[in-house]
C-alpha cells in the first residue's frame, strides 16, 4: 500500500510540475504580448492589465512548483 501511494504522490508532482511549466510558458508569451501592446502608445489601456494578468499566472506557477 505504501508502494502505490509513493507512486501516486510521484505522479501528482510530476504532472502538477508539468502543468506549472506550461503555465509558466503560456505567461511568458502574454507577458510578451502585453509588452508589445505597451510599445504602441494607442494600446497602452489594453497592454497594461495583459501584462497583470501575466504576473498573476507566473505567480500562480511559481506557485504550483513550490518555489519560495
Amino acid at each position: 500500500m505504501r508502494a502505490l501511494e509513493g507512486l501516486l504522490n510521484a505522479l501528482l508532482g510530476i504532472v502538477t510540475a508539468l502543468l506549472s511549466t506550461v503555465l509558466g510558458i503560456v505567461a511568458a508569451v502574454l507577458w510578451l504580448v502585453g509588452a508589445v501592446l505597451c510599445v504602441t502608445l494607442i494600446l497602452i489601456p489594453l497592454g497594461i492589465p495583459v501584462m497583470k494578468l501575466a504576473g498573476r499566472l507566473l505567480t500562480l506557477a511559481r506557485q504550483l512548483m513550490h518555489l519560495p
